[in-house]
């Protein structure tokens, strides 16, 4: 069939059919299946459309498509690039205002037709999706939404980097540290509710603190499910069973309550099979407000948060665990704060750093005013819960 040029006036970003969706989720397929054949994937995308993040509206799915060409036989339009976004909560904080929350949308699963590569629709379609996120269920107002490295297309990249440790036998566990009691389901909604309220506390003292601009991804129940929802899905059809456990608490010396919420990630290899942190919280505390390690001689025994560090510690240690009993390769959290880094080297002195290269890149396009003269935009609580 003729193809136009990616610069062609007549293609458009529309929203795709049912059967358009179903179209371009299958074509899809070949790259974002994992360990799933297709129709799984096409019955996880189903299951995952269907939760209280995403469903009424919350995700939409998108394809280029050119406007002057012939609709196919059976009436659908030759999909030349497709994606889909997810609205999620978010906050923004501006020098001199108060914290205010808008949608932040997520765009995933970009993919172009395999028939159709290497003529630039992929680059075209992102550009007509940044044109209309500008107002995309939307009110008036600054606000940002976030992808997977489209740095090129006005989407500014941010750090990329995790931690990792490796699966641990109950019977390996480090002694020294408080009882770490396992999250259910029903500890999610509550735990989220105080990490909200926290996170938003913070950005209001940094407000008056000062002169750049933060955003933040909100670390809510509902994100949380959808990535619950996802890992259910994907235990039940490859392993024949259903996880129980969501996370892990822990306290600190003065009562505070220090967890982490966790996912069971499945790949398409064995190393793929991650026990991903989504959020790790310490009550009272946003991970950006933590103070930075002085360096190399910063351990955790000289350390003045040793009673942080401590619980910080022991979810992490229940996190190995659980990753262990699932066969997981290593257990990940996603831009670690200085007091998780360092709880982590306590466990395996060894930890560091790693910063991804070529997957994963979160990057973040702003919409609305400009932000202000010398201000830098900060993205807040990077974790592993706002990727979609």
């Amino acid at each position: 069939m003729d193809l136009p040029q990616s610069s062609a006036p007549t293609l458009r970003l529309v929203q795709a059919t049912e059967n358009e969706m179903i179209e371009s989720s299958t074509l899809g397929s070949t790259s974002w299946k994992g360990p799933l054949d297709t129709n799984g994937y096409l019955g996880r995308e189903a299951h995952l459309r269907n939760q209280e993040l995403t469903r009424d509206g919350g995700i939409t799915y998108w394809i280029l498509v050119d406007t002057a060409a012939a609709p196919n036989p059976d009436g659908s339009r030759t999909i030349l690039a497709s994606c889909e976004t997810i609205g999620k909560r978010a906050l923004i904080a501006l020098p001199g205002a108060a914290v205010r929350e808008t949608i932040c949308h997520g765009i995933g699963s970009v993919h172009c037709n395999q028939k159709h590569r290497g003529r630039g629709f992929g680059r075209r379609m992102m550009v007509e999706l940044a044109n209309l996120l500008d107002t995309w269920q939307q009110k008036a107002g600054e606000r940002a939404d976030f992808s997977d490295f489209y740095a090129r297309l006005g989407w500014e990249t941010y750090p990329s980097k995790h931690i990792a440790l490796p699966p641990k036998s109950s019977h390996e566990q480090a002694v020294g540290f408080p009882k770490a009691a396992i999250l259910t389901p029903e500890d999610i909604g509550g735990l989220c509710s105080t990490d909200e309220a926290d996170l938003r506390s913070e950005l209001a003292k940094s407000i008056i603190a000062g002169s750049d601009v933060r955003v933040a991804l909100i670390p809510d129940a509902a994100t949380m499910r959808w990535h619950h929802a996802r890992e259910e899905y994907l235990t039940k059809v490859l392993l024949g069973r259903c996880p129980t456990s969501k996370g892990a608490m822990s306290k600190t010396a003065d009562g505070r309550r220090v967890w982490c919420i966790w996912t069971r990630t499945f790949g398409a290899s064995q190393e793929q099979n991650v026990l991903n942190i989504l959020r790790l919280s310490i009550e009272g505390e946003s991970n950006f407000s933590q103070p930075a390690l002085s360096g190399a001689t910063d351990n955790f025994h000289r350390h003045s948060q040793q009673s942080q560090v401590k619980a910080l510690a022991a979810v992490l240690q229940a996190a190995q665990v659980e990753a262990f009993d699932w066969s997981m390769s290593s257990v990940q959290s996603w831009n670690p704060s200085p007091l998780a880094l360092l709880a982590a080297r306590h466990l395996e002195p060894s930890a560091e750093i790693v910063e991804r290269c070529d997957e994963s890149l979160p990057s973040l396009r702003w919409h609305g005013k400009p932000v202000p003269d010398n201000a830098k935009v900060d993205w807040i609580s990077n974790e592993k819960f706002a990727w979609c």
